[in-house]
């Protein structure tokens, strides 16, 4: 390790080498300035030209003495601060293979536990998609059992759809599921021993969040429909035009979002990627925090089919890959709905050029997803009755 006063030393013995290769260079210009008048003198005079000769010479030699006595002297200290820049950079080329071999084992390591994951991931949907299931409700209970074809006169079951008839059964008094030991054993024998009590919880998880999601979303095209229904058959009171640009204008009603200030986190955990700091890399879309502004939301009636109902917003799209310019889009209220309460998690890794995607309703706890859906949604219904009441146009 060098101290300082090594660093001082060098220092030192640099600015002594320049200070003594700046005087040499100084004597060396001060002696062909004097030559300069006499040079057109000189030459008639006999003898002249050798003369000249021999003191640019002498002045040259003496140059070149000083500056190589000024390189010895310093040489001492050059070699030893090029060997010890030899042993940083040592030291840094090994710190770097170090650095990397950690990196890669670690990488490795991440990897392994990714592919655990995704097989854990695809037993359990193995599991879920086995057809082999039958049920009965006795009171408030969903009796869970293996289909047998002597005993049971319906047709097999797989357990998403198990799940599906045990949400609508909550509604009507099932207050819990009870599955019988052979039932089980059969989902452990695909998704793995001792896997089926968060197996269970985590399909059932699944199948509450996206119904909600589900429901949402029709309800925003129910709503979108109405309102724009009765605007239609009143004879679209308070419908304007708006452009943007000569050629792109569109006529409507604007729907104003009130977003809510804070709206309910989601504590979602993601997969463990192979990549390093995967957390900060992953995109949420319309679940990554407050959505977007949408301050050109525009409900529009017409188009084709006729009279259809359809949102549209302001966009800017690129012409030619050199200039911009905005253009309106519209699109029907399913697919807005399905764009707003689209739950895709995404992510991208270095040297990867796919995203790695997955459903946030897969993997939240509903008692947080299902609240957040009925925030976004609840704020689009709200604004489209508003657009109603604006126009006093009954429903």
């Amino acid at each position: 390790m060098t101290t300082p006063e090594e660093v001082d030393a060098w220092r030192d013995a640099a600015v002594a080498y320049i200070a003594e290769t700046e005087a040499a260079a100084d004597e060396l210009w001060q002696a062909m300035a004097r030559w300069a008048p006499r040079r057109r003198l000189a030459r008639t005079l006999p003898g002249a030209g050798a003369r000249r000769a021999r003191r640019r010479r002498s002045a040259e030699e003496a140059y070149a003495t000083r500056m190589a006595a000024a390189a010895a002297a310093y040489r001492p200290v050059l070699e030893q601060i090029e060997a010890r820049t030899a042993i940083v950079r040592e030291e840094e080329r090994v710190a770097r293979e170090r650095a990397a071999a950690r990196e890669k084992a670690d990488r490795a390591v991440r990897y392994a536990v990714f592919q655990e994951w995704k097989k854990r991931q695809a037993a359990a949907a193995q599991a879920a998609d086995l057809r082999l299931l039958a049920w009965e409700f006795d009171a408030d209970v969903l009796r869970v059992m293996v289909h047998d074809v002597a005993s049971h006169t319906q047709s097999p079951l797989n357990a998403l759809e198990l799940a599906k008839i045990l949400v609508v059964l909550h509604g009507r008094g099932c207050s819990r599921v009870a599955w019988e030991p052979a039932a089980r054993r059969r989902v452990e024998e695909t998704a793995g021993a001792g896997t089926f009590p968060g197996w269970w919880r985590d399909l059932l998880c699944a199948t509450v969040n996206a119904r909600a999601r589900h429901a949402a979303e029709q309800e925003i095209v129910a709503t979108a429909e109405r309102v724009g229904g009765a605007l239609l058959a009143a004879g679209n009171p308070g419908m304007e035009t708006y452009s943007a640009g000569s050629s792109e204008f569109v006529t409507g009603w604007p729907v104003v979002l009130d977003w809510p200030e804070r709206l309910p986190p989601l504590a979602v955990t993601p997969p463990p990627l192979p990549w390093a700091d995967p957390a900060d890399r992953w995109r949420l879309r319309s679940y990554g925090g407050r959505p977007s502004d949408r301050s050109t939301l525009t409900l529009t009636v017409g188009g084709w089919p006729p009279d259809s109902v359809r949102f549209a917003e302001l966009g800017t799209e690129t012409v030619y890959q050199s200039f911009t310019r905005q253009r309106w889009r519209t699109v029907a209220p399913a697919l807005f709905a399905r764009i707003l309460l689209d739950d895709t998690m995404a992510h991208r890794g270095p040297g990867y050029p796919k995203e790695f995607t997955l459903r946030i309703a897969e993997h939240a706890d509903p008692r947080q997803f299902v609240p957040f859906v009925s925030a976004l949604a609840g704020t689009v219904i709200t604004a489209l009755l508003d657009v109603a009441c604006r126009n006093d146009t009954p429903l």
